[in-house]
Parts: C-alpha cells; structure tokens; sequence
C-alpha cells in the first residue's frame, strides 16, 4: 500500500476544509444577507410607523406588510417609497424617516418578504416583485401624485429600490449607503461570487434609470465602505455623491443626511424649499 506523503495529505484536509466551509456559506447565506427574518415584531409599532396605516401589498407568493402615511396637506402629494435595511422590521424604523413628512412627502415603508408579519421568502426577486406591487397599488390611493414619486432605498433597500426605479415611472431615486453589488463580499470571504444567489448588482442596474439620483454615504462606513457609494453615484445616470462624516448605522441620523435630501427632493420639482426671509426685511 502506498502511504501518501505529509504534504499531499495535508493538501487533501485544507481542500475538504475549504468545501466544507463553502458549503456552510452556501448553506446559511440567506440568513447572513437577511439577518432581520428573526426579529419579532414589536407589539405596538414605534418611529414613524407609529402613525401609520396597515397597507398590505398583494404578491404572487402572499401579502407583505407596508405602512402608509398619506402627507399632511390635502389632495395628491409626493410620496417616498422606503426599503429598509436588511437588519429591521417596519414596526421600529428610524424616527427620523419621519422628516419626510415635514417635507411634505407621503411616505410608504415596505417590509421584506418573510419578514416579521409578512408571506414569502426574502431573495432579490421577491423583493422586486414587493417594490412594483406596492408601486401599483399605491398609485391608486388619492393621496398620491403618480408623478411625484421617489424611490428611496437603505443599505442593502438599495436593490429593490433601484429595481423599482428600472421598472416603473419613478421620478427620483435617494440610495443610503448602498451596495454596489455583494459579490465582493463573498470575495472577502475567499468565496466565488456565482456561490451567490443575490447578488444586488446595483452600479449595474442603476445604469438604467434615467433620472436623477443622489447617494448618500459615510466615509467611515465599515459594513458597506465609502467606494461602494462611490461606485454607484459614478453609474447612475444623472448621479450625485453626498459624502458624510459618518458610519453605517448613524447615517440617518446627521443632520446633514436630512438637509441632503431636502436640497435633492426641491432641485428635482417634488418639493419646495420653505421660504426664507431676507435679512433686511427681518
């Protein structure tokens, strides 16, 4: 019998670790790009979705949850379609998405299939398939103007908002520190991206969407680093980058986010700017 040399053997046990390991990824990846699927729904909802009204949206797999606020002021106003982040619920969104309000903005906050309340599983074609059914059924509301409406997508929210932009007459696209795609990610982790089955490749898709965008990104972001943001506003068609001293998780939270996208919703015609007072007049 011949004996395999040390070398040789050791060789064999790293390829088999190696395997071993990509076919752990393989298996757990749904749960590492949608960590949120475990969270239970608080029993009474809090931030902005605090005083909204239950929309369920109607998919080929099942219904999923969103929350409406109709603006404040009368007849059909803009409307903000939110995409979270792939770690939360709808039930506990940042309250400062409620500025968009104060904007004058209605605004939709669409859950992720599979998540808290809502059918199905979460993969990228599900969540599409959310984003243009909530697209659809929202525009029928009286609240809304259907050619006031924005796509605004939060980290990994990037990919369903983006593709809602590609496929439906959105007017404006707003990306909070989005991906540029995942696969170097996987890299990263010494994995092939066609181990990936989502792979949200954003700077590609973005290539499609005629109208203007702003991306918003924190330069000390270590969950979807600065070039990501970079590479996205670089893609898009009428892109611009807003730069923030920040990180992934306090984004939303700089004032400078916030007056970003008051500048960006009033350059592109979907609000007005408040009036200012000149100083000689005070």
């Amino acid at each position: 019998m011949t004996v395999v040399p040390g070398l040789y053997r050791l060789l064999l046990l790293v390829v088999l670790g190696y395997v071993g390991y990509a076919l752990l990824l393989l298996l757990f990846q749904s749960h590492l790009i949608y960590p949120g699927r475990s969270l239970v729904p608080a029993a009474v909802p809090s931030g902005v979705a605090a005083a909204a009204e239950t929309f369920w949206i109607v998919t080929s797999f099942g219904k999923v949850e969103g929350r409406f606020v109709a603006a404040k002021s009368a007849g059909r106003q803009p409307l903000v379609i939110v995409f979270h982040g792939n770690g939360e619920l709808v039930d506990d969104l940042s309250p400062e998405l409620e500025r968009l309000s104060r904007l004058g903005c209605g605004i939709l906050l669409v859950e992720y299939p599979g998540y808290g309340r809502s059918s199905g599983r979460p993969h990228q074609r599900s969540l599409a398939e959310t984003g243009l059914a909530a697209f659809d059924m929202i525009v029928q509301r009286p609240e809304v103007d259907p050619k006031r409406i924005v796509s605004f997508g939060v980290s990994l929210g990037a990919g369903p908002a983006i593709a809602l932009a590609v496929q439906r007459p959105v007017r404006a696209l707003i990306l909070a520190a989005p991906p540029a795609s995942l696969r170097p990610f996987a890299h990263k982790r010494l994995l092939p991206s066609f181990l990936l089955r989502d792979t949200f490749d954003n700077a590609a898709l973005i290539q499609n969407f005629s109208g203007p965008t702003v991306v918003l990104h924190g330069e000390h972001d270590t969950i979807i680093p600065f070039s990501h943001g970079q590479q996205v506003a670089a893609a898009a068609v009428q892109g611009q980058l807003v730069s923030l001293s920040a990180e992934h998780n306090d984004l939303l939270g700089m004032p400078g986010f916030w007056k970003a996208v008051e500048r960006f919703l009033a350059a592109t015609g979907i609000t007005v700017l408040p009036a200012t007072v000149p100083d000689a007049a005070r």
